[in-house]
């Protein structure tokens, strides 16, 4: 046989069976999240295993697999069922460890990756959308792009292959290594009360994503002493002693884009505090939000930039300093601005909407009818368009009542 057929003969067994997760060739994070395209993944997965991963999907039971991108094939991968309401035996959302059961193992300089089932969305584009705009506003937001899902060949329905938030997000979006990462986990309706001076009662809402090793008293005392701090009382000093534990500033912003995208399940969250991530540098006690999840967005366009400010006890009393709230409202009008320019958000609806619309209709798992999805896709549109005036007429309300 001539070089040239084994080379051909060679590309064609690539093409067929993928190639191994060590040899990638260009392929980058950057080709995997191009919002761009529409992806194809593939998981091999043993039926009995598959059975039981649907069977079990309320536990969060790891099951062996591969998983097959292009021509990059990644072996015994870790594969289990992941998220709260949006938990599913029918279309559920996977959490690939590649390393789990091979130390060391990468994909694409990852150690792993989320596959969303967007099942809480029924237009499938809320997240994505959301998460853009907090890139675009420079708060660290995972990076997020769509596919076609099949296990063992059968189509699952569209997916959002999700930047997963770990130390390898910390280290790409903050530069830093060696950080304490939680978590948020809802067990209760949190509105940021103090609960006890145990630290114990935090590890159930906070699971630390890194130093799982150090003790308790390591992990969540600052945790305790931030909440402790923000529900003292008000002796001129509150802002003083709260900041040794959080970026108020950080915290505020993070809040007024969620209030900008209609956010019904987030920090001011309909039952309390919900989908979020806690970081502290490695030898400080401050912390600050990462974003997370962001599927029930887009509730309504004239959405109130205060809903249910006063039912959180740290941002409510965060508002009460003139410069917090005006900075508040600053990044309001920003997001606004930042949405309206150009008509990037109704252009980027309007663009990943087309991208997946066939696939989507295809989707028999998928929370709604097609029709309702047309309808939702539609909404998500309209608001994209019509958010930004209602926000910067509220925004201009709200300086003048002061």
């Amino acid at each position: 046989m001539n070089h040239h057929r084994v080379v051909r003969v060679g590309l064609l067994l690539a093409a067929l069976v993928g190639t191994d997760a060590r040899s990638v060739g260009a392929q980058t994070t950057a080709d995997l999240f191009d919002s761009q395209t529409l992806h194809e993944i593939r998981l091999f997965i043993n039926s009995k295993d598959l059975q039981e991963l649907r069977a079990r999907y309320t536990e969060n039971i790891y099951f062996p697999a591969d998983l097959l991108w292009r021509t990059i094939r990644v072996r015994d991968v870790a594969v289990r069922v992941r998220g709260v309401a949006s938990r599913s035996a029918t279309k559920p959302g996977l959490e690939i460890d590649f390393n789990r059961y091979t130390p060391g193992q990468e994909f694409l300089g990852l150690h792993s990756l989320v596959l969303d089932n967007l099942l809480p969305d029924p237009a499938l584009i809320r997240e994505f959308l959301s998460m853009s705009l907090f890139a675009r506003l420079g708060e660290p937001a995972p990076r997020e792009s769509f596919c076609r899902l099949y296990i063992n060949n059968v189509y699952q329905g569209v997916y959002a292959i999700v930047e997963a938030v770990d130390a390898d997000f910390v280290a790409r979006t903050l530069g830093e290594c060696g950080g304490y990462l939680f978590e948020y986990k809802y067990v209760l309706a949190f509105y940021a009360e103090h609960l006890s001076d145990e630290v114990g009662i935090y590890r159930h809402l906070f699971e630390a994503r890194t130093h799982q090793g150090e003790s308790d008293e390591v992990l969540y005392s600052p945790i305790r002493d931030l909440f402790r701090e923000v529900n003292q009382p008000d002796d001129g000093m509150w802002r003083d002693r709260v900041s040794q534990y959080i970026d108020l500033a950080q915290f505020v912003t993070h809040v007024a884009i969620e209030m900008f995208l209609a956010e019904n399940d987030g920090v001011i969250g309909a039952a309390g505090m919900a989908n979020f991530y806690l970081y502290r540098s490695a030898g400080q006690t401050v912390h600050r939000l990462l974003v997370w999840d962001k599927d029930t967005t887009f509730q309504q366009i004239d959405w109130p930039i205060f809903q249910r400010a006063d039912e959180n006890a740290l941002f409510r009393r965060a508002l009460a300093f003139e410069d917090l709230r005006a900075l508040y409202l600053d990044v309001l009008e920003r997001c606004a601005r930042v949405a309206a320019e150009d008509d990037w958000l109704a252009s980027e609806a309007t663009r990943v909407a087309s991208l997946i619309a066939d696939a989507a209709h295809e989707d028999i798992w998928k929370p709604v009818s097609n029709n309702a999805y047309d309808e939702a896709s539609e909404f998500v549109k309209t608001f994209a368009r019509e958010r930004s005036a209602y926000v910067l007429e509220e925004v201009a309300r709200a300086r003048g009542a002061r």
